[in-house]
């Protein structure tokens, strides 16, 4: 809208809906629906828990992992780590559900750490779905900073990152009264004034925000 108004010399109301947004995000998938290549079916296709080389999958002790093979070669190089010989059949659906039920017999058999240890390789495109406790002391997102701490919380960083451009670092919300003696001295009031507004509960005033 900015760029169009610095041709047009007019401006323009801009309305932006959530559920706009998401259906945008489901185009492809009438796209394909349409196509003959989607199933209007949950747990049916390809990227919906369907197919065995996509998905996760239940370990010995509880824990999951998330298997992404769907090209060839990487399926190829995730049996061979996983000690199976299940064909991927990427073009035969019909088998996907026999296929998924070998693969996940086979993850049962270790915990999730030890299936981290054998899979760890780039080709094998398979991770351990980690907790929101585990997932800012996993060793990438610890070299990368990914997390940050304010106020005692752990919460995501910033993102994107800019080469040159570093945005401050976010603060912890406003509590209420954080910001009544800033308002009330905006509107003229003196200290003594609004102590007695305060002391009389009329008004309230964080500790914090003193």
């Amino acid at each position: 809208a900015i760029l169009e108004a610095r041709q047009s010399g007019a401006g323009q109301v801009l309305d932006v809906a959530m559920v706009d947004g998401a259906a945008t995000l489901m185009a492809p998938y009438f796209g394909m629906v349409a196509a003959g290549t989607w199933r209007d079916r949950r747990e049916d296709n390809l990227l919906d828990g369907a197919a065995h080389f996509y998905g996760t999958y239940a370990t010995a002790d509880g824990g999951h992992v998330a298997v992404g093979a769907m090209e060839r070669k990487f399926y190829a190089e995730l049996c061979d780590h996983l000690g199976v010989d299940v064909p991927q059949d990427d073009d035969r659906p019909a088998t996907w559900a026999t296929h998924r039920a070998e693969l996940a017999a086979r993850f049962a058999e270790r915990t999730r750490d030890e299936w981290e240890r054998i899979l760890d390789s780039p080709g094998c495109c398979a991770t351990p779905v980690l907790s929101l406790n585990e997932a800012p002391r996993h060793p990438h997102a610890a070299a990368r900073r990914a997390f940050i701490e304010v106020d005692g919380v752990t919460q995501p960083a910033p993102a994107p990152r800019f080469s040159r451009s570093r945005p401050a670092a976010p603060s912890g919300p406003a509590l209420p009264g954080d910001h009544t003696g800033v308002l009330l001295r905006e509107m003229g009031l003196d200290t003594k004034a609004i102590a007695e507004l305060v002391d009389s509960g009329v008004v309230a005033q964080s500790k914090r925000g003193r």
